[in-house]
């Protein structure tokens, strides 16, 4: 007798089997309808059909077939288990960047993320997607742990020339950063100036993570803090994860001082 698991195999192997069990679920079809929607030969459909019969998931009247409540039942659930294990692959390379100890809501939670990973014919792409997602909302809150001046230069022109309300945690490393280049030191200058803005510095930032309206971006880093990509994601336990972290970084750092800045 076949156990579960060779059930699964026998679709799992046969992209035509999971078809012709599809168009089935669709609505009844004779064989020659079967051939034409299945890019398959009719001997191929006639043996799946057999086969499909005879593990009661579908019913022979005349020459029309129609799937039974227990075919439908096994299409609905082997879909809906192809569909967890194609999530569950396209999170397997980034998830090697998201420590459990720093992300501990269900890792299912990003199954309908945006994934952006570094790309070698496109090394700038994380970057413009980063700064597109800060221009997305009208309030962005964050924690950073590097600093860059294309970011530096985005939040300026969202505050200083625009309405947008930003509220950021940044490492005393990225400060260094930001003051050591002085086209940077002026804009940054100018930001801690500006009534929509507030930077404030903290040693303990665990990872870079922003949340733009009620969107979160997480920067996703190696063990050696080398930015690999970023997930974005409207998920509500993540935001929930997301502000939490915030607000206790926030709540313990100090305000950048702009004497600090000099240029």
């Amino acid at each position: 007798m076949d156990t579960a698991l060779d059930d699964i195999a026998f679709l799992a192997n046969s992209d035509n089997r999971v078809a012709v069990l599809e168009r089935l679920v669709d609505g009844v079809r004779d064989r020659d309808e079967l051939t034409g929607r299945v890019d398959a030969s009719r001997v191929t459909i006639a043996r799946i059909v057999r086969e499909l019969e005879a593990r009661k998931w579908i019913t022979r009247s005349g020459c029309e077939y129609t799937v039974t409540p227990l075919g439908e039942w096994v299409y609905e659930e082997f879909t809906r288990l192809v569909d967890e294990m194609e999530a569950a692959q396209r999170l397997r390379e980034p998830y090697q960047w998201m420590p459990d100890d720093l992300m501990p809501f269900d890792i299912r939670r990003l199954r309908d993320a945006e994934l952006i990973l570094l790309d070698g014919t496109d090394p700038t792409a994380l970057v413009r997607r980063i700064v597109e997602f800060h221009r997305s909302g009208e309030r962005i809150r964050g924690l950073a742990r590097a600093a860059a001046p294309t970011f530096i230069k985005n939040q300026w022109e969202l505050t200083v020339h625009g309405d947008t309300r930003v509220e950021l945690v940044l490492t005393p490393e990225a400060v260094d950063v930001v003051r050591n280049h002085q086209p940077t030191a002026q804009k940054f200058r100018e930001m801690l100036s500006a009534e929509n803005a507030r930077y404030s510095v903290h040693e303990e930032i665990p990872m870079s993570v922003g949340i733009v309206d009620g969107i979160v971006g997480i920067n996703l880093t190696d063990e050696q803090g080398v930015l690999k990509g970023g997930v974005v994601t409207d998920d509500a336990a993540v935001q929930a994860w997301a502000v939490d972290l915030f607000k206790t970084c926030q709540e313990r750092a100090r305000p950048v001082d702009p004497d600090a800045i000099v240029v």
